[in-house]
């Protein structure tokens, strides 16, 4: 007998052709590692996604809140939570919490004042909420600004 016979169980030696057989373990091997693998890159991707997704909502509803407060003296913070709830509805984030502040930088409403608009949100990551229930869920808070000029005293 030659050493490499020896060394290998005679059901996985193949004599006609003098090699080892394949013994079937690759497929097992392939679908541990993809699984291993494939889930982690996944929710990965999915979390990112929806946090660039917050972050572009939080942004445009910054700039639409001060521009809002910029055409109007009194700015109506229901006109601003609905355009902001119709920004994150574009975005596919719905029951977000959103908090919308003002400051002005003179009289609000003023010809040639500043106002600027400071957009809070948090979000959950994906599947948290399911394990850990909305309240408790962690969470990433965005925060965005806007400054925008007051063009005219009076509304158009």
């Amino acid at each position: 007998m030659t050493e490499p016979e020896a060394e290998v169980p005679k059901e996985r030696w193949d004599s006609s052709s003098g090699e080892r057989q394949d013994s079937g373990t690759a497929v097992i091997e392939f679908i541990f590692a993809s699984i291993v693998l494939l889930i982690p890159v996944v929710y990965l991707m999915l979390a990112i996604s929806q946090l660039q997704a917050a972050s572009y909502a939080t942004t445009s509803t910054a700039i639409s809140a001060s521009r809002i407060a910029a055409r109007d003296a009194n700015p109506s913070e229901h006109r601003a939570h609905q355009v902001a709830d119709m920004h994150f509805t574009d975005f596919g984030l719905a029951d977000v919490p959103i908090a919308i502040d003002y400051s002005c930088s003179g009289p609000c409403g003023q010809a040639g004042s500043l106002v600027t608009a400071r957009v809070e949100t948090k979000v959950s990551l994906p599947g948290f909420p399911l394990l850990f229930g909305t309240k408790h869920s962690p969470h990433i808070t965005l925060r965005a600004s806007h400054t925008d000029v007051v063009a005219t005293t009076g509304g158009r």
